[in-house]
């Protein structure tokens, strides 16, 4: 595939748009288990927001090697070499599942004591290991749809992953009102829930891995030679595991900021998951052309034409300060009424409403974040991009959350001051980093 010189809008919005509904498809998902986990009671929806962390945990290993898979799938399509973009492809596959089987294990045997080390009261703890439990069952297909799907969006191919979420998200909504819903067939709970997340990504692994199979014209699994590569893989472990170390620390923080959270009580932890499933609908923009910018800037590179995804990136950035401005406006006016939507508890409904108001301070900064981040991860720039993320997390979000909520009183939204903080920060530095052209130069 040949870059062209110039990256026009329509060609941006091509490749985030289906970016956009996949995320949203994502989010579906947890509001999906949120709605009916907060029908089951307050208990029931803090047990899955919290067995929700340790998966994101987990789920930080699958990232990584998606994110070198992204990378130099796309440095190979931009180069015109699909062969070579098969065989990275299917290197991180093999890995993936690997990571997933270890992922399931660290699940059954630390989950429990991850509990009680995050404050989580008895009951909750006791309903959050059930759930995990069986999603950990799914974690090896989970790792298999996250790097295969990130695959597809390196090779330019992001229809695909949002067709396969469309499935996942119809099976999930499926299974768990049939297994846990207040008019479903059977009357599970949060097993219910947990089961129905299980299957539903594994219909989507399955899915993806035939599309791979059968192949695109970009990208394609070699259908010999299927064993490891240890030199394809280095290089994606290269450009996957400071990315992988990024999002753990993150993860890390975020365990921590649950700790400061779940200190102000199980009403505060139910309304801080509702406010941010609330919320991620304005991070979808973002997401979007996140994914647009770091597809481009690794084939740009791929294809030595380093200015075309400068320009690319640029028009990224645009669109996602519009559209997440507009969306952060329209969740603090009436992310109340979505609030309203997941509990009738009156003190959880409260203070999500009260957090989500700082929604529209924080859009413009994370729509910069997550651009210029996307674009930098795109050319393989991961150190950077962990040295960032990792110093802003740990020395602005957590010190200025733990300070406004309890040092200060604030409650719920002190905590969530700390994110304003964060994203403003991370923003500043991705975007030098990005003009000052450092990236160019990165190898992979």
């Amino acid at each position: 595939m040949s870059v062209p010189g110039r990256w026009p809008l329509k060609i941006v919005i091509g490749l985030a748009w289906p970016a956009v509904l996949e995320q949203l498809l994502n989010i579906v998902v947890d509001w999906t288990d949120a709605y009916i986990a907060g029908h089951l009671g307050t208990v029931a929806l803090a047990a899955v927001g919290l067995s929700g962390q340790i998966v994101n945990l987990v789920a930080v290993f699958f990232g990584a090697l998606g994110v070198g898979a992204t990378a130099l799938v796309a440095r190979a399509v931009g180069a015109g070499d699909p062969d070579q973009a098969g065989r990275i492809t299917l290197q991180a596959l093999l890995s993936a599942v690997v990571i997933g089987v270890v992922g399931m294990a660290f699940a059954g045997i630390g989950g429990a004591w991850m509990f009680v080390a995050l404050g989580a009261e008895p009951a909750v703890g006791a309903a959050a290991r059930i759930y995990l439990n069986l999603v950990a069952l799914s974690f090896p297909a989970m790792a298999f749809l996250f790097v295969g799907n990130a695959a597809l969006r390196g090779a330019g191919d992001t229809l695909t992953p949002m067709r396969v979420w469309a499935v996942v998200v119809f099976t999930n909504a499926a299974l768990a009102w049939a297994l846990s819903g207040p008019w479903g067939l059977f009357h599970l709970g949060v097993a219910g829930l947990g089961i129905a997340a299980a299957m539903a990504r594994t219909v989507g692994a399955m899915l993806v891995g035939m599309r791979l199979w059968r192949g695109t014209p970009r990208l394609a699994l070699p259908h010999r030679g299927l064993g490891l590569e240890w030199e394809v893989l280095k290089r994606i472990l290269r450009v996957g595991l400071p990315a992988g170390a990024e999002q753990l620390l993150l993860q890390l923080a975020l365990l921590n900021l649950t700790g400061v959270i779940t200190a102000l009580g199980t009403a505060a932890y139910a309304a801080h998951q509702i406010g941010l499933r609330v919320m991620s609908l304005s991070f979808l923009p973002g997401w979007g052309f996140a994914v647009a910018a770091s597809t481009m800037t690794g084939q740009a590179l791929g294809a030595r034409q380093p200015e075309a995804g400068r320009r690319a990136t640029f028009s990224a950035l645009l669109l996602a300060l519009m559209l997440m401005g507009a969306m952060g406006l329209a969740l603090a006016l009436g992310g109340p009424l979505l609030v309203d939507l997941f509990t009738e508890d009156p003190e959880v409904i409260r203070q999500g409403a009260a957090a989500l108001r700082i929604t529209a301070l924080i859009q413009p900064a994370m729509a910069l974040s997550f651009v210029f981040s996307g674009a930098l991860r795109g050319a393989g720039d991961t150190h950077y991009t962990l040295l960032i993320t990792a110093t802003s997390i740990w020395l602005v979000r957590l010190p200025i959350a733990l300070l406004f909520a309890h040092g200060l009183g604030w409650g719920l939204p002190g905590a969530w001051m700390g994110m304003l903080a964060d994203f403003a920060v991370r923003a500043m530095l991705f975007g030098w980093r990005f003009m000052s052209g450092a990236w160019e130069r990165v190898r992979v």
